[in-house]
């Protein structure tokens, strides 16, 4: 049984694939989206997710707070770990609710995994 199913969004392939290879090995239930465009989409699909990990910035009409927002239409409070490589980024968040995360790219994979447990581990039963 899946500890989460987890919504990654990420363009850059080579980190998309290890992040998921990780959370698959943790056994959580990871579906991938390469955009903005595509986890949209995703995120009309009938079974739901328990967190969003997404890229902040990726090219297309919508980036990660787009999606965040969208997602949190759909499910109120859904966790979600934003990773961005851009440091003005990460000040500009100031204060993160207590459901989000944010992780400053290059992060590694134990960090990656530890926000993601820390948010699911702290999700209303």
């Amino acid at each position: 049984m899946s500890k989460g199913r987890i919504l990654l969004v990420e363009d850059e392939t080579c980190i998309r694939e290890l992040l998921a290879e990780a959370l698959s090995e943790a056994d959580h239930e990871v579906l991938e989206a390469s955009d903005g465009e595509e986890a949209m989409a995703m995120l009309d699909g009938p079974d739901g997710f328990d967190l969003l990990l997404t890229d902040v910035h990726f090219p297309g009409r919508f980036d990660g707070l787009d999606v965040a927002r969208c997602a949190r239409l759909r499910k109120p409070g859904i966790p979600v770990v934003f990773a961005t490589g851009r440091p003005d980024t990460v000040a500009a968040f100031g204060v993160l609710g207590p459901r989000e995360l944010c992780l400053a790219k290059p992060f590694s994979l134990r960090e990656a995994l530890g926000a993601v447990s820390h948010l699911l581990e702290a999700r209303p039963a």
